[in-house]
């Protein structure tokens, strides 16, 4: 299983959310750039970013993005407002290894569908779940059962996805094995795992579950474990 560190870019600065509260933030970082760079030197081979203000389309980090990846070194995936195909070309262009799709793919299966015809397996499709529902627009509106999502996006020939329980998101409280279970019984592609992450056990579980990465944050953040001794628990 991969090890994936989150970068959250609010206002320019690398913050967390809890359970996606724009009104509950922590500021982390005023140079969110140098966060990646320290997560690329001690062993990620990946970073997760996302633009929170794209995503609850209140503005736009589009520069730190791009300081983002220009000085990781690794590669990185990108998701918040990606809500085009300009948007997302423009995103690849700018050097993200993957595109994270939330929003639009969730409501629109046609317009995923011609971006992975378009941009194939560079597509992750970002399911952000909270009491057996998908969550959109940042988490502000429900999309609907997560069975009856996974159909249209299975349909839509999703490539990847990255399922987060919103309810364990920032509480560094243990993952939702159990979401993560649902998932991979409706489908028979690569999901990655976010929300909850706070103890080394944690990963440990979420390896033997079948996921293919985690996205870990906030246990980094504040220090519950480094990125070396996570990569270590997985290896």
């Amino acid at each position: 299983m991969r090890i994936i560190p989150a970068v959250d870019v609010r206002a320019g600065k690398a913050v967390r959310l809890y359970r996606g509260r724009a009104g509950e933030e922590t500021v982390y970082a005023d140079d969110p750039g140098a966060v990646a760079e320290r997560f690329a030197s001690q062993g990620a081979d990946w970073v997760h970013v996302v633009d929170l203000d794209a995503a609850l389309e209140v503005g736009e980090n589009r520069v730190v993005v791009q300081d983002i990846v220009d000085r990781a070194g690794v590669q990185v995936q990108v998701g918040g407002g990606l809500r085009s195909i300009t948007s997302i070309e423009h995103a690849l262009g700018a050097g993200a290894a993957r595109v994270v799709l939330g929003t639009e793919a969730v409501g629109d299966p046609l317009f995923l569908q011609e971006c992975v015809d378009r941009f194939d397996d560079r597509v992750i499709v970002s399911v952000d779940c909270s009491e057996g529902r998908v969550r959109v627009r940042g988490w502000t509106e429900d999309a609907g059962p997560i069975d009856v999502v996974m159909g249209s996006l299975e349909w839509a020939r999703a490539p990847r996805y990255v399922v987060t329980a919103i309810s364990r998101d920032g509480t560094m409280g243990g993952p939702d094995l159990e979401l993560y279970k649902v998932v991979m019984d409706l489908t028979d592609k690569p999901v990655m795992a976010a929300g909850g992450i706070g103890r080394l056990e944690d990963l440990a579980a979420l390896a033997a579950s079948g996921v293919e990465a985690a996205v870990v944050g906030k246990a980094l953040y504040e220090g519950a474990f480094s990125l070396p001794q996570a990569l270590e628990a997985v290896s």
